[in-house]
């Protein structure tokens, strides 16, 4: 699921000094991080992960079973999941995880201090507009939560409400380096 996927580099966003913005990064410690994603969305199939050339290629039949089993999947309620990431100083200054410049997006930073990081975004991709609202919050060096609301509309529609928490592990990443 895209949205998913994008939960972990919106995480390292936050912390990362986004130089076209003059951000400031969040005053977070260096390391493994664990973090808790609530996520409620819902939406189109192609929204949601499914590629529209798979969705063409498809029975009538075969789209409603789709789009079934993705109603039902919403009805079940929020997902529950937790990632654990490596926080270097190298990604921190490389800023790896900023916004592609190739889309037709417009961010404005709300607020950019070591406790607070937020942004508005708006972007229109290929007939869909979507607009992002971002809030981080460092609580302490080791413990931070954020929001992360989504609404696109278009070609495919969405809406998406993620609730993170976060939590410093400790300095060494053992695996979660090579990541």
């Amino acid at each position: 699921m895209k949205v998913k996927a994008a939960c972990g580099a919106c995480f390292v966003l936050a912390v990362t000094v986004v130089a076209a913005d003059k951000a400031v990064p969040l005053d977070v410690k260096l390391g493994l991080w664990q973090m808790t994603y609530t996520l409620d969305a819902n939406g189109s199939p192609a929204a949601l992960g499914i590629p529209p050339e798979l969705l063409a290629k498809m029975t009538p039949e075969q789209r409603a079973r789709t789009e079934a089993k993705l109603k039902a999947r919403a009805a079940q309620g929020p997902i529950l999941d937790t990632k654990r990431y490596c926080l270097t100083q190298e990604r921190l200054d490389q800023a790896q995880f900023s916004r592609d410049e190739s889309k037709a997006c417009q961010r404005t930073m709300t607020a950019s201090t070591a406790k607070l990081q937020q942004f508005h975004e708006e972007c229109d991709e290929g007939g869909t507009k979507r607009v992002a609202d971002v809030r981080f919050e460092a609580l302490d060096g080791k413990t931070m939560k954020g929001t992360v609301q989504v609404k696109a509309a278009g070609k495919a529609t969405l809406t998406s409400n993620i609730e993170i928490a976060g939590k410093w592990i400790g300095t060494d990443c053992g695996d979660e380096a090579r990541r």
